[in-house]
């Protein structure tokens, strides 16, 4: 009896090969696709950046290392939120121009 071939992704979602998903074999594949990890990261930097912005402009007197404290949380979400923007999760298709669209000459636009 030959195996069939694997050629769509539920059947690639079956590791145990018994014919069912189970929330087990699903759960790496819907946690990708909804990106949790980091939807959840820039939440707790956004709760984060508030309260120490918060805190900062509470301040009386604020010193030099006050102020690096929060130069340093703001540097960091904007390295983050850059990441956080320019990623896509692995099972999502490409959308570059190059990516089965066709462009247009310069003579056909006008």
């Amino acid at each position: 009896m030959k195996k069939k071939k694997l050629d769509n992704k539920k059947d690639n979602m079956d590791f145990n090969n018994d014919g069912k998903i189970s929330i087990w074999e699903a759960f790496p594949y819907w946690f990708d696709k909804l990106r949790l990890f980091p939807r959840a990261f820039i939440s707790v930097y956004i709760y984060m950046f508030y309260n120490v912005t918060n805190w900062f402009m509470a301040l009386p007197e604020p010193n030099n290392a006050q102020a690096g404290l929060v130069s340093v949380v703001v540097g960091a979400g904007a390295a983050w939120f850059g990441l956080y923007v320019n990623s896509t999760s692995k099972s999502t298709p490409s959308t570059s121009p190059t990516s089965g669209k066709k462009l247009l000459n310069e003579d056909q636009i006008g």
